[in-house]
C-alpha cells in the first residue's frame, strides 16, 4: 500500500481478448516471432564485435582488481570503461570464463533477449492484468521479433550492451511481484543494484519518496551503497578513481553532441551550431528533473504506477549527461502502454503504432554525424536527428496533460459533480 489516491477510472473498459490481440496470444504467432529474434540475435552475435561487451568483459573483468580500470582504453579503440566499479566486479566472471568472443558474446545475446522477455512480459502483466499468465507470455513471446526489431534494443544487443537487464530490474522491482520462488524482494532491492550497474536508475529513489514509499527509497540507497563499498573493499584503487574524478568526465564515453546522444544538452547543443559551456545548463536540467519527478509521482497517484515510472524514466533520459539511443529501451514498455493499458490517451493504439514506426525507421541516423558534422544540421536535419529526444519529450508532455485532465476530473468528483461531465480524453 502507497497511500495514494486510486486512480481516476478513464471511463474505458478493457476489451476483450479478441481481434489482433487474440491472435497474438497463440502459441503460433509466439513461437515463430521468438525463434526469428533468437536466430536475428544470435546472428549478430556471431557475425559482429559487440564492441561495448568488449568493455564491459576485456576491460572491466579484466582490470577491476588493478589500478588500470578506468585508464586502459578497449585495443583498437578509443573506448574506456566509464561504468561504476561494481559493473565491473559484475564482469569478472565473464573474463576468467571466456574462451572466446563468439561464446561470450553468444551468451550475453541470450541473456539479452531474456531480459527483453521479462521486459515484455512485466509490460503486459501491468497494463492487462485481466490476461492470464499463459496468455501474457506468449503475447510477450510474440512481440520479441518486433521489440528487437525498434532501434534501442537492436543497438543494446549490437553493442552488447546491458540496458535491457538494467531496465528489468527496475521494472521488475516497482511494477513486478518481486518474487523468487516463495521469496519476496523487498522493495528497492533491485533498482538499487540497477543503479549500482549504470548510475542513472537512482533518479527513481525521489520517486519513491514522492510516492509515499519512503522505505523503498531506504533499501534502494542502502543497496547502491552496499554494492559499491564491496567492491571498494575488493578494488580500493579503481574505486577512488571513479569516486573521485572518473565520475566527473562524461565525455570518457565519447562525443556528448553526437546523434547518438538523445538528451536535453545535446539537443540544445545541436540546435545552438556550437558547443554550451560546462555546467551552463544545470539549473535548466534541475528545474526539468524536479518537474518530471513531480509528474511521475502525479501519474502514480492519479493515472497508474506503470505511467508513473516511465514518465520517471522518460526524466532521467531527458537531463542525464549521456543518454545515448541504447538507454532507450524503455520505449518497448511505452508502446505497450501506449497500446493496450486502461489509462491510455483516446489515440493511444495510433500513437503506439507511430512509436514503434520511428524506433524502427530510426530517422536520427538518416543525418551526417561524423567529425562533428552534427553540430551543422539544417532545419529538417535537426528535426530528424532529434526525434527520439522530441518523442520523448512529447511523451512526458502529453502525459502532463493527460495526468492534469484527470487531476481535475478528482476534484470535481469530490465536489459532487458527476463524472459523465467531464472528459477524459
Amino acid at each position: 500500500m502507497t497511500g495514494a489516491d486510486p486512480p481516476v477510472s478513464s471511463g474505458r473498459h478493457q476489451p476483450e481478448i479478441t481481434g489482433w490481440l487474440g491472435r497474438l496470444t497463440g502459441w503460433g504467432p509466439a513461437l515463430v516471432s521468438f525463434a526469428a529474434a533468437l536466430s536475428y540475435g544470435l546472428y549478430i552475435a556471431l557475425r559482429t564485435y559487440e564492441v561495448d561487451l568488449g568493455v564491459y568483459v576485456r576491460l572491466g573483468g579484466r582490470y577491476i582488481f588493478t589500478s588500470h580500470l578506468y585508464s586502459f582504453g578497449l585495443p583498437n579503440t578509443s573506448l574506456l570503461f566509464t561504468y561504476p566499479p561494481f559493473a565491473a566486479l559484475l564482469f569478472a566472471p565473464w573474463h576468467r570464463l571466456s574462451n572466446s568472443v563468439d561464446s561470450v558474446q553468444a551468451a550475453w545475446t541470450l541473456c539479452n533477449l531474456a531480459a527483453l522477455i521479462g521486459v515484455l512480459v512485466i509490460s503486459v502483466r501491468t497494463v492487462r492484468p485481466d490476461l492470464g499468465r499463459t496468455a501474457s507470455w506468449r503475447l510477450a513471446l510474440a512481440l520479441s521479433l518486433p521489440a528487437v526489431l525498434l532501434n534501442p534494443v537492436l543497438v543494446t544487443i549490437g553493442f552488447g550492451q546491458v540496458n535491457l537487464v538494467v531496465t528489468l530490474l527496475v521494472m521488475w522491482d516497482l511494477l513486478g511481484e518481486r518474487r523468487i520462488g516463495p521469496w519476496k524482494a523487498p522493495l528497492g532491492l533491485a533498482t538499487g543494484i540497477a543503479a549500482a550497474v549504470k548510475l542513472t536508475p537512482i533518479l527513481f529513489v525521489p520517486y519513491l519518496i514522492l510516492t509515499r514509499r519512503s522505505r523503498g527509497a531506504l533499501t534502494c540507497v542502502a543497496t547502491f551503497v552496499g554494492c559499491e563499498l564491496v567492491t571498494f573493499l575488493l578494488s580500493p584503487t579503481s574505486s577512488i578513481a571513479f569516486w573521485t574524478k572518473d565520475l566527473f568526465k562524461p565525455d570518457r564515453a565519447g562525443s556528448l553532441s553526437f546523434v547518438g546522444n538523445q538528451n536535453l544538452t545535446a539537443v540544445i547543443e545541436r540546435f545552438n551550431h556550437g558547443l554550451l559551456p560546462d555546467l551552463s545548463l544545470v539549473p535548466v536540467l534541475i528545474v526539468a528533473a524536479a518537474t518530471g519527478l513531480w509528474l511521475a509521482a502525479q501519474a502514480h497517484r492519479r493515472s497508474s504506477p506503470m505511467l508513473g515510472v516511465l514518465i520517471c524514466a522518460a526524466t532521467g533520459l531527458l537531463v542525464s549527461p549521456i543518454s545515448w539511443v541504447h538507454h532507450m529501451v524503455w520505449v518497448v514498455p511505452v508502446i505497450l502502454w501506449l497500446a493496450l493499458a486502461d489509462d491510455r490517451p483516446r489515440w493511444g493504439v495510433p500513437l503506439a503504432a507511430g512509436t514503434a514506426v520511428l524506433f524502427w525507421s530510426a530517422p536520427i541516423w538518416w543525418v551526417p554525424y561524423k567529425h562533428t558534422s552534427d553540430l551543422h544540421l539544417n532545419a529538417w536535419q535537426l528535426l530528424a536527428g532529434n526525434s527520439f529526444f522530441l518523442a520523448m519529450l512529447v511523451f512526458v508532455l502529453g502525459a502532463a496533460v493527460l495526468v492534469t485532465r484527470r487531476t481535475s476530473t478528482r476534484l470535481m468528483i469530490d465536489q459532487g459533480f458527476p463524472l459523465g461531465q467531464t472528459d477524459l480524453g
